[in-house]
């Protein structure tokens, strides 16, 4: 009978959300994303950071001038690969991680002509469209960006 409060308990686990500090905290952060180095020198710091790693490296600079690291994946990928995107005013969606200085994204949108708009990546033959610059995966023809209003 001993074995079988730890078996559910184990399960309960597996199967659940995990617990509260493994899920993050939801947070909505404005500022502007830059570079690293873009960051570093817009606050004055005085380092020179190595351009091979802080050129590729998008950061959250933070309406409180605060840096935050973004995780690069799918919903943070337009960031770091769309100069167009960056060094403009953003709002971003995601988790922060107890410990962790990084941001996981899970949308953001910009402000383009005077509102708050998600960029897209379409495919005008295809109809396809895709989080972040790439081919189209189907006809394997270029993808060009536009905005989609969204009223949050």
């Amino acid at each position: 009978m001993g074995f079988a409060p730890g078996l559910v308990a184990a399960l309960i686990l597996l199967l659940g959300d995990g617990p509260p500090a493994t899920r993050g905290a939801e947070v909505v952060l404005r500022g502007k994303v830059v570079t690293l180095a873009a960051a570093i020198k817009e606050l004055g710091v005085d380092v020179k950071p190595d351009p091979d790693t802080t050129r590729g490296e998008a950061v959250l600079l933070g309406e409180d001038r605060a840096i935050t690291p973004l995780f690069r994946d799918d919903a943070s990928r337009a960031l770091f690969l769309d100069e167009r995107l960056r060094d403009r005013r953003v709002e971003l969606r995601g988790r922060r991680f107890s410990g962790v200085p990084y941001l996981q994204v899970s949308s953001f949108r910009v402000e383009n002509e005077g509102s708050w708009q998600t960029p897209e990546y379409f495919c005008s033959v295809c109809a396809i469209t895709e989080r972040y610059p790439k081919i189209c995966p189907c006809c394997q023809g270029p993808m060009e960006l536009r905005w989609r209003s969204e009223h949050r």
